[in-house]
């Protein structure tokens, strides 16, 4: 049974984490490895610029898998 996704957060005035709902799953696209905020395969924001936002830019996801060597790849997401 897949366990709860969390996304660790981190900035200059603190730290924390987002809990996706159950029904959210996020995996390594290559190893299908379950992203966690601890653990082999964790899960990063970067930000990408765009025209369509009003602050000039959205965020992306991306992977870095300590199982495989993935890195910067969209993660798979599974409903």
């Amino acid at each position: 049974m897949p366990q709860k996704t969390r996304i660790g957060l981190t900035s200059l005035g603190g730290g924390g984490s987002v809990e996706l709902p159950e029904w959210v799953t996020l995996y390594c696209p290559d190893c299908k490895t379950q992203v966690a905020d601890k653990g082999q395969c964790l899960l990063e924001f970067f930000k990408l610029k765009s025209d369509k936002s009003k602050t000039g830019f959205v965020l992306g996801l991306s992977v870095d898998c300590r199982n495989c060597g993935c890195y910067g790849k969209p993660p798979a997401v599974e409903f």
